[in-house]
């Protein structure tokens, strides 16, 4: 699983400023705890499927991920 988060850290900063253009809108405290439970490998399977479009959709989704991802590191 440490892999798979390692890969994706790497994918999510390869994006850089191209990210822009997709939604900004801020998170919600449950959305956060949810994005700390992804990066920690604590969602199974069917949870990280459920909220990886989110992810992707949200610029500052993408960016606390990438946070929270570096923080582990």
């Amino acid at each position: 699983m440490n892999n798979e988060i390692a890969l994706l850290a790497q994918f999510l900063e390869s994006l850089g400023p191209e990210v822009s253009g997709h939604s900004a809108s801020p998170l919600t405290a449950e959305q956060a705890e949810r994005i700390r439970l992804f990066a920690a490998g604590e969602l199974g399977p069917a949870e990280r499927e459920e909220l990886l479009p989110s992810i992707l959709e949200n610029e500052t989704a993408l960016h606390t991920l990438v946070k929270t991802l570096q923080a582990q590191a």
